[in-house]
This record gives structure tokens, sequence and C-alpha cells, in this order.
């Protein structure tokens, strides 16, 4: 199917309320004996308005900032700011599962008025600060769902904030964020929401100017963790040839805390020299990852990326060591495996993301790498080659999966601009068994002679009790297969009469759907050839109210109206006008270049944690600022693209797929069996 052919909006996919949230089901995390190997599924492809190479997913001419984060959720939902588009106001992008779409336009709240880097979580909440409206009531933190996007509600707190940086949401719904209060200073901020849908506010670290008791003379950007704690790095004397910081951990109550590390200014056998100014990275186990500059004996600056696993400091990356020759100043993440997942320059001077389990580093994504996109194979690169090809943060969920965001080209001519990429970095799930022709090693020994000893013996095995999939052995457990008499639930297809759910195709009907034949349908989906029972008749069918697929009615899919008033994809809805170039200029860069401590001086240090707003360094005491300016990334386009990606080749002759991409099919199938439950009790 061609990519513009795909109507696809959030509320389609989202289950209204919160009866089917995420959280609800469990999230299954491999146990990884070592790092794995990744492919990378394309999720958007942005580009500027006019070039031949289009975008995917989203209109030409909405394009990402200069310097970005790309939260992932537990189940692996994302979401980012769309920093330039074509009505000329930011806007939010969400996505799961290589679908999504631009779920939220800023109103018309003034010329000044922009939104910050959203957090987003697996129950589809999306919280981003909106600042610099006209009116002072419409700046705040911004809640959404995907499910209904148009109801926004807005948090305000604490009393006389007026800017919300630094912004996540967890999995538990708490807001953790920087609160700064003009003229006065910054604060550490936990929301919680009340039963009645407000928002209690508590500050768990305070600058001198704001609590005289504090110790901090100023607070750098802090990070939250699903358990409501806080990570942040804190000034507590001015800076001379030493400087004085502390890196801790900040509980909910706003009263206890614990020291992580310090510089080595405030304890002399300290390793770091000092911190770098953006956030930490915290984990729900109390490992804390952070980058930091060291000193070599010449007295040289050595960035370095340290883990505090419970216990001691540990080096995971050092410039000038291994494959390392420079770390990029872009706040790390890290998962409750104790995965960490951070940006670096190798030894050949090519930009690339890794992740490390603090024994050995992975990459996950080089500069030059040749990736799978919706135009065919595409590479990884920039028309400058000094231009970074990467953009933004990394993040790492609890499955290892890496959100990353990279310019993409044609694998043959770089000076081609494809646009900016967003990628989920999925872990390859490492083989259970012998593979083709090998013994079974306990769960599936695959097609093969050998017989099953775990669940599914695959073709030609005899049947081990549950599924010995096809063959001739009769079935022992639930489902035997074609050619097996059917065993009480679902025979699947053959001339066994469905004693319970569904016969499959040649089975009378048994009262939810009666598979694809004559027989009308007495419960949901008759299928092809049968009339539509009150759902989803299938393609051919009239629409019986929710989406028949192809065809006449409501939102069926290709080739109809999109029902959903939002975004449905690339299309003729929504989404259009004039752009503007993103570029910041030939040759600007990022991130503060090869050898540079952070906060240098002016322009220096390019990132002050996520949700700081472009500018320069603003020197001694002061964050360094986010690149105001932006880059699509290689790229000439072809309006909203052609074609979906290809699969990806996992080097197994196998299509690898991530278990969120079943999640949507399996709520659909459960809303599908309580319908047909409900209608046979009626």
């Amino acid at each position: 199917m061609a990519v513009a052919e795909r109507k696809w909006s959030a509320r389609a996919f989202w289950p209204r309320g919160r009866t089917l949230a995420l959280t609800a089901l469990t999230l299954a995390t491999p146990a990884w004996a070592q790092l794995p190997d990744y492919h990378l599924e394309l999720q958007v492809r942005t580009n500027l308005q006019g070039n031949a190479s289009g975008a995917y997913n989203v209109a030409p001419g909405n394009l990402l900032s200069g310097s970005y984060q790309i939260p992932i959720s537990a189940d692996g939902q994302i979401a980012f700011r769309l920093a330039i588009t074509p009505e000329g106001r930011s806007a939010v992008w969400w996505g799961h599962g290589g679908m999504g779409s631009r779920i939220y336009l800023l109103p018309l709240l003034g010329e000044d008025a922009r939104t910050g880097d959203p957090g987003v979580n697996s129950q589809g909440d999306v919280a981003f600060a909106v600042t610099g409206a006209s009116s002072a009531a419409q700046n705040g933190i911004y809640l959404l769902n995907v499910a209904s996007p148009e109801q926004v509600r807005i948090l305000r707190g604490p009393p006389g904030a007026s800017d919300w940086s630094s912004l996540w949401l967890n999995e538990a719904g708490q807001l953790g964020f920087r609160a700064t209060f003009s003229g006065v200073g910054r604060a550490y901020a936990i929301a919680n929401e009340r039963p009645d849908g407000t928002f209690s506010t508590t500050l768990v670290a305070a600058e001198q100017t704001i609590d005289s008791a504090s110790p901090y003379q100023f607070l750098y950007s802090p990070t939250l963790n699903d358990l409501g704690q806080m990570a942040g790095v804190g000034d507590v004397a001015t800076a001379s040839s030493e400087f004085f910081q502390d890196l801790r951990v900040f509980e909910p109550d706003g009263v206890s805390s614990r020291l992580i590390a310090q510089s080595r200014g405030r304890d002399a056998a300290s390793p770091v020299y000092r911190f770098a100014s953006v956030a930490p990275a915290l984990n729900n186990v109390g490992q804390v990852a952070f980058l930091g500059t060291a000193r070599n004996a010449q007295g040289g600056n050595v960035t370095t990326l340290w883990l505090w696993d419970g216990a001691a400091l540990r080096v995971l990356a050092q410039d000038g060591v291994g494959e390392i020759r420079t770390l990029e100043f872009f706040a790390p993440d890290i998962n409750d495996t104790g995965w960490v997942a951070f940006r670096a320059i190798d030894s050949t001077n090519m930009r690339a993301v890794w992740v490390s389990d603090g024994q050995s580093l992975k990459r996950v994504a080089t500069e030059h790498d040749i990736v799978s996109s919706d135009l065919g194979p595409a590479r990884i690169d920039q028309e400058t080659p000094s231009n970074p090809v990467f953009g933004g943060l990394v993040s790492i969920n609890g499955r290892g999966e890496i959100t990353l965001a990279a310019g993409l080209a044609p694998p043959d001519n770089d000076q081609v601009e494809w646009g900016t990429a967003v990628f989920i970095a999925r872990p390859m799930v490492p083989q259970q068994d012998g593979g083709t022709g090998g013994p079974d090693a306990g769960v599936d020994g695959g097609p093969g002679p050998g017989v099953d000893g775990g669940v599914d013996g695959g073709p030609g095995e005899p049947d081990s009790g549950v599924d010995g999939g096809p063959g001739p052995g009769a079935d022992g457990g639930v489902d035997g297969g074609p050619g097996e008499p059917d065993s009480g639930v679902d025979g699947g297809p053959g001339p066994g009469v469905d004693g319970g759910v569904d016969g499959g195709p040649g089975d009378p009907d048994s009262g939810v759907d009666g598979g694809p034949g004559p027989v009308v349908d007495g419960g949901v989906d008759g299928g092809p050839g049968e009339p539509d029972s009150g759902v989803d008749g299938g393609p051919g069918e009239p629409d019986a109210g929710v989406d028949g697929g192809p065809g006449p009615d409501v939102d069926g899919g290709p080739g109809e109206e999109d029902a959903g008033g939002v975004d449905g994809g690339p299309g003729p809805i929504v989404d259009g006008g004039v752009g503007e170039d993103p570029d910041a200029g030939t040759g600007t860069d990022p991130d503060a270049g090869s050898g540079e401590d952070p906060d240098a001086g002016p322009g220096s240090d390019p990132d002050a944690g996520p949700g700081e707003e472009p500018g320069a360094d603003g020197g001694p005491g002061e964050e360094p600022q986010a690149d105001a300016g932006a880059d699509a990334g290689p790229g000439p386009p072809r309006d909203a693209g052609t074609s979906p990606p290809p699969p990806t080749d996992s080097g197994c002759g196998c299509q690898s797929s991530s278990p969120s991409a079943a999640l949507p099919w399996m709520l659909v199938g459960l809303m599908r069996a309580v319908i047909g439950r409900r209608r046979k009790t009626e």
C-alpha cells in the first residue's frame, strides 16, 4: 500500500477511557546474556516542503528543532515536538509501532508562544510545557491523552512559576520538571494528580533565592524515574579553580535525598572534576548515569560517562579510550537493566549511538550506516560532513528499545536530502532454539525432525500438547492445526465441527465468526462474503459504523475521507502550507565539539537539558542553551512518500517484529470478543 493511502489516527488506535490501560498488561522484557544487535524501525521522516523525496507519517514542512528529546514509554510509544510547521506554530507528534501523526497544533496564543519537549507514558498521556503566550493564563504544562487530544488540561503550578523546563512524565502519571520563578530562581518540582483531576505540586529542591536554607546556588537540568524520584546536580559554591557540585537523588516527599557523587572540589578523592550541565539519568533501581569531566595527568579535561551502580562509580566510556574518540554533550539515558544509551564520536571520527551494559559497548547506529526507509535503502548522512548526522537526545526503555533521530540521504549521493528520520532501534531477540533442522532447545525446534520439548514442534514434528502445528498427530491441547481433529476450541481448517469459538473455513459458525464462507455471521464479523453483523464487514461489505475497511462509510481506511479531524497521516487532510528552511547555517554544529568542556564560555555547550530555550551560553553560573537552529537533515522530498518501509532484514532471512506491533490487534480482538459475548446474551 502506498504511504499516501495510509489513513490512520490516534483516535482509531487508542481505546477510549482507561479500562484497557496498557499498564494492566505485562510487558515482557527478555533476559539478555549480552548486549544484542539492533535493527532500526522507521517511525516518521520529516522534510522541507518542495523536496522531491517528500515525508513519511507527517506532511512536508513539519520539522524538528535543532536540539530535542524523543522519549519512549515502557510499551514503545514515542512523542516529540515539531518546532516548525506550515501553520507557523509548534506542534506535537505521537506514534506507536511504526504508525503515528501530528496530534496537537498549538493554538494562536501569540507569536512568541512555543512548546517544549514532551513526555509520554504507556497510558497514552502526553505532557509538554507552553511558554511565551500573550496571556500568562495560557502558559503552563499542557496534559492530554492521545485518545482525545483535543481535550487539554493546563497545570500552572507551583504558584509563581513562569517556566517549566526539563519536563518528564513517568509511567505513574507524575510530572517532574524544573520550575523557574521569574527574577527569583529555580526549583525541582513533582506534580501528582488528585482524584478530582487537579494537581498538587511538591518542591523537592530549590535554589537559595527561593529557600534560604537550601545549599544550592544553581540547579541544573533534572530527571525523573517511575517512582517519583528526581536526580540532579547543584552548585553549592561559586566555582574557582575547582567546581563545588553535588549530584543527588531527591525523594518525592520533598524532605529526604541521598548523595550520589561530588565534584573533587567537594571531595578530593572524587574522580569528577566537573559535572556536565545536561541531565543525569536515573532508573527505578537507584542507578544513575551521568556525563562529566575528569582531569588527566597533564591537567587536561577528559569527558567521561560514569555509572553509579548503587555501590561505586564505574567508568562506562571516556574520551580517547577504546572505540570512543569523543563523547558528545547530550544527556544519556538508562533502563532498569542498567543499560545506558548515549552519543559519541568513534575513533574513525564517525558519529554514533551506543549502548553499554557496564561490561561492554555496542553500536546501535553509526554515520553512513545503510538502513531501511519508506524510500528504500537509505544512508545515515548529511550533505556537509561537519554537520552532525544525529539530532538531540537518545532514550531507552525497559525492553532495550532506543529512540534516535538521524539525517537520511540516498545510499550513493549525500547531496540529495531525504530529511530527518526518527527511528526506534529494536533489539533483535536471540534464537531460543536450534534453528532449522536443529534439535529443539525447549521452546520451538523449528521445522525439522526433532520432537518438540516445549510449546510448538513446528511443521513435521509431533504435537507436544499445545499446538503441534501442521501434521498428522491429534491435538492434545488447544489446536491441532490443519489436518487434526478439533479439540474443543478451534480446530482450524479441516472437517471437524467447531465446538468452541471459530471452526475456521469449512466449519459451521459457532456464534462468533464463521470465517469466510456462505453462512451468515451470528457474531461479530462474518468475513468476506457474509453480511456485516455490526462491527466490520470486511472488504466489499457495507460499513457497520466503525470501520469497514475500504468502502464508503466513516473512516474505512485507504480511499476514504479522514473521519478523525486530526491528521490521518500522509494524505490530503490537515497538513499543508509553506514551511521555512530549518537549517541553522552552513557548518553550524549543535554540540560543543571535540575536547571542549561543557559551559566553557559563550556558545560552547549546546544543550541545557530537555525543554530549554535556544540561545547563547550565559557564561559562569548559567546553563548553556539549546541550538536555535534546525536541520531537517539530508533530503529532497516527494510529498508524502509512495510506499511503506520494507521489512527490516535481521540477517536470519526472517522479518523481525517487536512485541508492540501486535498490541493494537490484541486490544481490538479483546474488544470484539466482549462485543460478541454481549450480543449472544441479548
